[in-house]
């Protein structure tokens, strides 16, 4: 089994999941919240060098949320099904988290990094990604599919095209004989 800490450049969608044991919910916020200096550059961000990485990964894609807030819904759920992962048998595991949890979706990791250090005070849960690749959708053109699928407008026939242009042109014309009518009238 390969290293779950390694950050590896594959195409399937990959999330890492940390555990923030003891932080109320209000710590982990501020922990997550990154500062800049005047020039716009990332000056410090406890939650990235908590993480490890360098660079410090694209904040667009963490999440630092209270898994007990989806009680309804349920954390496990919540990584299968909105997120889309396999979570294998770890589902009472993950289901058990109470403490704040730092989700880091593998979107966040496109700038070279290639291990996450974590320190205290998070803890590594675990990795989980999408069960498979998805082959990229082709066109069917079987004679099975025909009128399954949309196949869009037919093109317009030339009698219709020359019906358009009858009547654009007998509008035209009540409107210039009309004028005429007003003018003269």
């Amino acid at each position: 089994m390969s290293d779950p800490l390694e950050i590896t450049g594959t195409t399937r969608r990959s999330v890492w999941v940390f555990a923030l044991p003891g932080l109320t919910m209000a710590e982990a916020t501020a922990l997550n919240q990154p500062r800049y200096d005047e020039d716009g550059d990332l000056s410090d961000w406890p939650l990235a060098a908590a993480l490890g990485v360098h660079p410090a990964p694209d904040a667009d894609f963490i999440e630092v949320f209270d898994p007990t807030a989806l009680d309804g819904y349920g954390f496990t759920r919540y990584l299968s099904e909105a997120n889309g992962m396999d979570i294998g048998e770890d589902a009472a595991r993950l289901d058990a988290i109470t403490d704040p949890v730092v989700l880091v979706f593998s979107q966040a990791l496109e700038n070279g990094q290639s291990h996450f250090a974590p320190s205290a005070p998070l803890h590594f849960a675990g990795r989980y990604s999408l069960p498979y690749e998805l082959p990229p959708v082709i066109g069917i053109d079987t004679d099975s599919a025909k009128g399954q699928l949309p196949q869009g407008k037919p093109p317009k026939s030339q009698a219709r095209i020359s019906g358009m242009v009858a009547t654009v042109v007998l509008i035209f014309l009540a409107i210039f004989v009309a004028a005429f009518v007003w003018v003269g009238g």
